[in-house]
Parts: C-alpha cells; structure tokens; sequence
C-alpha cells in the first residue's frame, strides 16, 4: 500500500500528458490546414514567434512530469505533479491560451488576435512585482513614513468594536484584589 499514491501520481500524470498532448497536436494541425492549406493570408511569423512558448512549455512539462518505469511496470521515477500550483499551473496556462488564440485566429482570420499574447508577459511582470514589493515589504524596505503610520493607526483605533473598546476601558482600571 506505500506505493498506491506513487501509482495514482504516476496514472495521473500520463492522463494529464496524453490529454495536453492531444490538444495542442490537434490544435496545431486545425491551424495548419485553415492557414497553409486553404491560402488564408496569414503570416507564418506569429505563428512561430508564439510556438516557441507552447513547445518550450510542453517540453519542460515533459520533462518533468513524465513518469518513467522499467520493463516490468516498477516506478523507476514517478515525475513531478502536473496538478500542483504554481510555475506547472503557468505553463499550463501557456499552452491553453495559445490554444484559444489559433482558434480566435482561424475565427476572425486576422493576424491582429496575435497582439493578445503579449498578455502573457505583462501578467508575468505583474506576478513578480507582487512578489518583489512583498518581500520588499516583509524585510522592512517599504515602510510606511511616520504620518502615515499615524493616519493608519487612527483607523485601526475606530475599526475597534464597542465590545474591544470597553474591554481596553476597563483594562486600564486598578483591579482591587482581596484575600
């Protein structure tokens, strides 16, 4: 029974694989056929500018999630999980926005839905400057300047229930203690 969620993953992971697999080579095909095949006045400069991500993205999700077993079926290594969050969920993400922009291509027939890739990059900037000014923040490089403290302690005080506010009343009160 050690090994049942080590063979979950691994199943897990060749489902994931095949499925994105599966997408992207259809997708790829699809646009392939309405672009090259059927004389659709498309340049092929944006088509490879933005599969270069996809393929780098399939890549290192192969590579990293593609369970390897020996000839008898024993998990030599299972491979990362393809569900965790995170930079896996980003190239994901990726892969299917690249999906829907062929389609919104083939739709629309124009070489303007190409331009809505550069939301990638941007969303990527706005993550990392996220992260940036939260450890920024957390090591004491944005801190607040002395007015602004103030401002922001007076709204905490009248943020306060009335419960909180009488209990801090009553705090300051001598308490009389008898034997």
């Amino acid at each position: 029974m050690a090994g049942q969620s080590a063979k979950k993953q691994v199943a897990q992971n060749f489902k994931i694989l095949k499925e994105i697999h599966l997408i992207t080579w259809i997708s790829y095909s699809i646009f392939t056929f309405f672009n090259y095949f059927l004389n659709r006045p498309q340049s092929s400069k944006f088509f490879i500018i933005t599969a270069v991500p996809v393929f780098g993205s399939l890549y290192v999700i192969e590579k990293f999630g593609r369970p390897v077993l020996d000839p008898q079926g024993k998990i030599i290594r299972q491979g990362q999980d393809l569900q965790q969050e995170g930079l896996t969920e980003y190239l994901f993400d990726i892969i299917y926005y690249t999906v829907i922009l062929n389609f919104l291509t083939i739709l629309f027939n124009s070489s303007k839905i190409w331009w809505l890739y550069w939301a990638i990059p941007v969303f990527a900037v706005y993550k990392i400057y996220g992260v940036i000014n939260a450890g920024r923040q957390m090591f004491g490089g944005g801190a607040k300047s002395g007015q602004q403290v103030e401002e922001y302690d007076g709204e905490k005080e009248q943020a306060k229930s009335k419960r909180q506010q009488k209990r801090e009343a009553r705090g300051d009160k001598p308490k009389m203690r008898y034997r």
